[in-house]
């Protein structure tokens, strides 16, 4: 099980004063426009005080994995506003935006960027990835009603939060969502409270195949996200909320820079599905990208046709493409790939050798050329970028290959 807790700021909860929201309540009767009047509110909120807990689990034939973070999203007048999301941070007083970095104790300063605040997430370290979701908080509460096309209403319940009893209406909704495949199907519980009408809770239970060639092969995704402060439009925000402080250890960057951005990748070994144990620096002589993955990982699994077209395009210009998974349990790995016949290898990454990379989500990317040089690497999968960095490296390997007499 992998936790992760990152809760930079946490000022003290106070009350949302919004008048009593009491939807009237028939169990089983259809709580869609209830529903649609609550997405309607954080559709229309300018500005936002957020903070919730978010635990995922992921189980299925070989897989079982879980999360947990704590996250903060606040969005202030005068292009203010505060995004915490697992070990990232980035704060603006309106005049200046600082992205922080835990996990190398790097900090970037420059102005605010003008437009959304929703939008705005600039930064280049390789978890803005998982930064860029908390910005979006609101922002994807209020699309929910756009898929959401069944709802009922369940008998009501009270929920324990920071020990305080909240009364809530509860929704449950299934069916379809897009993004699913054919076999895909998710269903939603929404916990809305009775004083506030805000959403305090929600569970989201998914089912969804591990690859489309194989339906059979089904996977399921639970996340539930408790709400510990939830108010949209707030009169006031705790003081320091706009403000950055960096740490004593930190340091002021131009950029962030990754442990070995450069420079060769530190000594690192890998084991194949039969137990055999291979030096990454072995590979030297030729471009390697490295792809790091997890079977739980859905965004994994959904870059290896891409990764395909890639690996097909260049592995006769000499790229070496190699996978290294995280998974706790490496034969759920090479299951996995067995049975997809992804036609490159892949090597399973524990911890230890795992920790000689830079903090980073999943998938990540990592492009060395021939002398083993880290040249590009990347959290996500952003075709347009990773080809671009294929093509430069293709390109350097002609210019400085030796001519033939």
């Amino acid at each position: 099980m992998v936790v992760t807790v990152a809760l930079l700021f946490a000022p003290t909860l106070h009350s949302q004063t919004s008048p009593t929201f009491v939807a009237p309540v028939s169990p089983g009767s259809d709580a869609l426009p209830f529903l649609t009047e609550v997405f309607s509110r954080y559709a229309q909120a300018k500005t936002y005080h957020i903070e919730y807990t978010e635990e995922e689990k992921f189980t299925g034939e070989h897989i079982q994995s879980s999360t947990e973070s704590m996250n903060f999203a606040a969005v202030g007048p005068g292009n203010q506003y505060r995004f915490e999301y697992r070990g990232e941070l980035q704060v603006s007083d309106g005049k200046t935006q600082w992205d922080y970095r835990s996990g190398s104790e790097q900090y970037t300063q420059q102005p605010t960027p003008s437009g959304d605040p929703t939008h705005v997430v600039t930064l280049t370290s390789s978890a803005s990835q998982s930064l860029s979701e908390a910005p979006g908080t609101v922002r994807a509460t209020a699309h929910l009603g756009d898929l959401i096309r069944t709802a009922k209403f369940v008998p009501d319940q009270v929920i324990q939060i920071r020990g305080k009893s909240v009364p809530c209406t509860v929704v449950t909704t299934e069916g379809m969502l897009p993004g699913l495949g054919r076999h895909g199907t998710t269903a939603f519980t929404i916990w809305v409270e009775k004083q506030s009408g805000l959403i305090r809770k929600s569970t989201e239970r998914r089912q969804e195949e591990l690859s489309p060639s194989d339906p059979s092969g089904q996977y399921t995704s639970e996340a539930e996200r408790v709400y510990s402060i939830a108010v949209l439009n707030p009169s006031s925000f705790p003081d320091g909320t706009f403000t950055f402080t960096p740490p004593s250890n930190a340091v002021l960057v131009q950029q962030f820079v990754e442990h070995y951005g450069g420079q060769p990748i530190p000594e690192i070994r890998v084991r194949d599905s039969a137990g055999k144990e291979v030096s990454l620096q072995s590979f030297r002589g030729k471009s390697l990208l490295l792809d790091l993955w997890a079977t739980w990982c859905g965004p994994c699994r959904d870059s290896l046709p891409t990764l395909e077209k890639l690996y097909t395009e260049y592995k006769d210009k000499g790229l070496v493409l190699l996978s290294l998974d995280q998974d706790e349990d490496p034969q759920r790995a090479a299951d996995f790939w067995a049975k997809n016949k992804v036609p490159w290898p892949n090597y399973h990454l524990d911890k230890l050798a795992g920790d000689k990379f830079p903090p980073h989500g999943l998938p990540y990317f990592v492009l060395m050329d021939a002398s083993g040089k880290v040249v590009f690497s990347m959290n996500g999968l952003d075709e347009k970028d990773l080809r671009a960095a294929l093509a430069f490296i293709d390109s350097s390997a002609k210019t400085t290959a030796p001519t033939a007499h």
